[in-house]
């Protein structure tokens, strides 16, 4: 069928060849009347009825015969209509009636061809309207490694933790930051060191998120750097052991283990992570300390590697939710480190469900307290830093042995060991063993030097 284009074409082409202004030829359009023999019938046109009507200019008349011929016009072909007579022997009412019969057609086939094109037209589409809500992507819960509390940054759930060497003599304590709020030490182990005195070792996980000021800061021993290693540990102290005839000093173990460590003896200090704290009159060995938000800055400085080693990192196990170890109660525990060592004593708060101890001249707070029973060994180091007198230091061999945890008021037997460089506790029935879920203290004792824990 012709487009609309065609269509104007044709109908522009039969207004030209029918101007109505144009004379109509008599002989092919005006044909004399004939006297009626009978009434007309309501079809019957009167034969005064001339010139004809204006054709329609959808279609012309033929010129080539006598009678005339109409031809409708539709490109490419043309459809011829049956040749109308209009001879004197027929009545005007014949060519009126045929001419209105091919109006109606034109008209018919005008119509036809809107409705094909309007039809044919490609249904407009629009795009389905989603009912289906946008997923959001389930947050990244990420959980302390060292104590399995959440809130934990993110960004540093890879990261190897910080092993700060903080000491506990008298004129140390309060120390700095060991209750702290909200950035407490996650893991506090504690042992001794030399002459009955006891050192302790705080890891933390994220050492982006330490307490604004930690100290005294003290110097490193071997045991406790071995200790560290167990945690793939960044190791930060002030001064160190020095070995000396049979004794093997901290600088020995560094040097040896490859261990990334911060001494502030040794340390060029642009970012200012060391300072003392005067301000309690005591004399400057119980004054050191590390400012917390320089740590980072710190580490970045010395170029150290920050992400933790999955086959060196000991990792605990954590109960889903608090739970006892056994029907023995455990209100108190009273934990010695050897026989030269004083006690220290933990009570258990039903409050809150921790133990509690004021031994540090303020209240500091752990769910777990574990005892690690080891085999130590006195080692004498003559003419101690050239005064003539001899130093004794107490050594820890890390050879596993027995335990106790203490937790939610109860108390268990435990074993441990070292395997594959990592710290590995199992229950007195050899699974597995799992802590509730918060910080830790580990008392550090001699199994075969006097330690002891009294409940």
């Amino acid at each position: 069928m012709p487009d609309s284009e065609e269509l104007d074409k044709i109908l522009k082409e039969l207004k030209k060849k029918g101007d109505p202004q144009a004379p109509i030829p008599a002989d092919d359009n005006q044909i004399k009347a004939e006297e009626p023999e009978a009434a007309e019938s309501e079809e019957t046109i009167s034969s005064k009825e001339a010139p004809a009507e204006k054709i329609s200019e959808d279609f012309e008349i033929s010129e080539q015969s006598d009678s005339p011929r109409i031809i409708i016009s539709d490109e490419p072909e043309y459809e011829e209509y049956e040749e109308i007579n209009v001879s004197n022997s027929n009545s005007n009412k014949k060519k009126i009636i045929t001419i209105a019969a091919a109006v109606i057609a034109v008209i018919a086939i005008i119509v036809a061809v809107v409705l094909i094109k309007g039809n044919s037209k490609e249904p407009e589409t629009t795009a389905p309207i989603s009912t289906t809500e946008p997923t959001t992507a389930a947050p990244v819960i990420v959980n302390n490694p060292l104590t399995n509390e959440g809130n934990y940054n993110q960004s540093a759930a890879k990261a190897r933790p910080a092993a700060i060497v903080v000491e506990n003599a008298a004129q140390a304590r309060p120390q700095w930051g060991i209750n702290d709020e909200t950035n407490s030490p996650d893991i506090i182990v504690e042992g001794e060191v030399e002459g009955g005195e006891a050192r302790m070792l705080w890891l933390y996980a994220d050492y982006t998120a330490l307490p604004d000021q930690i100290g005294p800061i003290r110097s490193a021993r071997p045991p406790f750097i071995k200790f560290s290693e167990m945690f793939d540990a960044i190791f930060i102290h002030w001064g160190q052991s020095s070995s000396k005839g049979n004794y093997i000093g901290a600088n020995t173990v560094f040097q040896e283990d490859g261990v990334d460590h911060i001494n502030q003896m040794a340390f060029s200090d642009k970012v200012g992570l060391f300072g003392r704290d005067k301000s309690r009159g005591v004399s400057s060995e119980h004054t050191g300390v590390i400012y917390g938000d320089k740590l980072a800055e710190a580490i970045a400085q010395e170029g150290f590697r920050t992400e933790a080693k999955d086959g060196s990192y000991t990792k605990f196990n954590f109960n889903n939710e608090d739970k006892t170890v056994s029907e023995t109660d455990c209100s108190t525990i009273d934990v010695r480190f050897s026989s030269r060592s004083k006690t220290r004593t933990w009570a258990f708060s039903d409050e809150d469900k921790m133990y509690h101890s004021s031994d540090y001249q303020t209240d500091v707070a752990r769910k777990n307290i574990l005892v690690l029973y080891d085999t130590t060994e006195y080692v004498v180091k003559e003419n101690y830093k050239g005064s003539g007198r001899s130093e004794t230091y107490c050594e820890y061999k890390l050879a596993g042995g027995t335990g106790k945890l203490a937790t939610m008021g109860t108390i268990t037997d435990i074993t441990w060991s070292v395997e594959n460089g990592m710290l590995v506790l199992k229950d007195s029935q050899g699974k597995a063993l799992s802590l509730n879920t918060g910080k830790t203290w580990i008392g550090w004792a001699s199994a075969n030097n006097g330690g002891s824990d009294t409940e």
